[in-house]
C-alpha cells in the first residue's frame, strides 16, 4: 500500500517517478525513528518499495485514507517518462536482452530502444514489461482522477513544502533524501515536436487533472 501513518493521521499516496523512493524513505525515518536499510529475512531481500508499495487508487484502502490528511507529489508527465526512460530503461537496463529476452522477442519489439523508439513503442512496452508499465502509467492511475480528493497536491519544485507540511504534521525531524538517481538527466528537447504531442495526447487525463500543479 501507500504510506498510511496512523499514528498522525496522515497518508501519503505514491507515484513511481516522482520522487517516490525519497519520500517513501522519509516517511518511513518519521514512523520508525531511524532511516531505512534494506534487510534480508528467511533469505528474501526487503526494499522500501515492499513496505510502502504503488498500487493503482482502486486497490488503496479507502476507509484508512478517508481518515487521514492526504498528500501526493505530482509531476509534468513528460519530464516523468523521461526520468522512466533514463533511469529504468538505460540505467537498470530492464529492456535488455538480459532481462526482457522472451518478452520482447515474442512482441518484435526492439531491445535497448534508443528515445525515439521508447516513444514510438511505448505502449508496446508496457502491455509486456511489468516494470515499464509500472513506472509509466498516468498518474491518474495512482491518485485517482479527482484532484480535490487530496488535502493538499505539490509539485515537484514544492518537495520542500511538502518535506517541512510533514514535520510540520507529525512533530519529527526527518530528512528527504535524493534517491533513485541513476542515468542521465534527459530534457525534453530531446524529443521531436511530434513526440511530444504525442505524449500529450497519451498523458491527456493526467494534464486535465493535475495541470494547475506541473
Amino acid at each position: 500500500m501507500t504510506a498510511i501513518l496512523d499514528d498522525f493521521k496522515l497518508a501519503y499516496v505514491a507515484v513511481p517517478k516522482v520522487a517516490c523512493t525519497s519520500i517513501k524513505n522519509m516517511m518511513f525515518e518519521v514512523e520508525n525513528g531511524f532511516k531505512f536499510r534494506e534487510f534480508k529475512a528467511s533469505g528474501r531481500y526487503y526494499w522500501i518499495h515492499d513496505l510502502y508499495r504503488s498500487v493503482p487508487f482502486t486497490e488503496l484502502r479507502k476507509p484508512r485514507l478517508d481518515a487521514c490528511w492526504r498528500l501526493a507529489v505530482v509531476r509534468d508527465p513528460i519530464q516523468r517518462l523521461l526520468s522512466c526512460y533514463s533511469n529504468r530503461v538505460i540505467h537498470h537496463r530492464e529492456l535488455s536482452p538480459q532481462k526482457a529476452r522472451r518478452a520482447l522477442r515474442e512482441a518484435d519489439l526492439p531491445f535497448n530502444p534508443d528515445l525515439s523508439t521508447f516513444v514510438s513503442h511505448l505502449v508496446g512496452y508496457m502491455a509486456v514489461v511489468e516494470s515499464i508499465h509500472h513506472h509509466a502509467r498516468p498518474m491518474v492511475d495512482y491518485l485517482g482522477s479527482d484532484a480535490s480528493y487530496y488535502n493538499r497536491l505539490y509539485g515537484m519544485k514544492e518537495l520542500g513544502a511538502f518535506a517541512a507540511d510533514v514535520q510540520r504534521i507529525t512533530g519529527k525531524t526527518a530528512e528527504l533524501p535524493r534517491l533513485q538517481t541513476g542515468g542521465p538527466k534527459i530534457e525534453p528537447d530531446a524529443l521531436t515536436a511530434a513526440e511530444k504531442t504525442y505524449l500529450r495526447e497519451l498523458y491527456a487525463e493526467d494534464y486535465d487533472v493535475f495541470g494547475a500543479k506541473l
